[in-house]
């Protein structure tokens, strides 16, 4: 019973550690929400960004270049837009300028 106990604490204690560890893969999208969010002007805005900073930070290993070009082109652009129709017209220029 002794051992059980031991080993229930352990691990409790051992799952704060891995989660600090999972945050730090995660530090670079964190950062880029925190960056790109705080002037969002809309909650479509606010999605195309949240998009675009999961695809280039916890997948970025499955984007071409072009791929990368276009998140990136959509996180400097989109930020401080108010209506969708801006930001409709953002997603395309950005796809004009990196052919998917």
């Amino acid at each position: 019973m002794l051992k059980l106990a031991y080993m229930v604490v352990s691990l409790t204690l051992a799952a704060p550690l891995s989660a600090l560890a999972f945050g730090g893969e995660n530090g670079e999208y964190d950062q880029c929400i925190l960056n790109s969010l705080a002037n969002s002007q809309s909650s479509y805005a606010a999605r195309v960004i949240r998009n675009s900073c999961v695809a280039l930070y916890r997948n970025s290993g499955l984007l071409l270049p072009r791929e990368k070009s276009y998140h990136i082109c959509v996180l400097q652009n989109v930020q401080t837009v108010r209506g969708a129709f801006a930001v409709n017209e953002i997603l395309h220029a950005c796809r004009r300028q990196n052919p998917m």
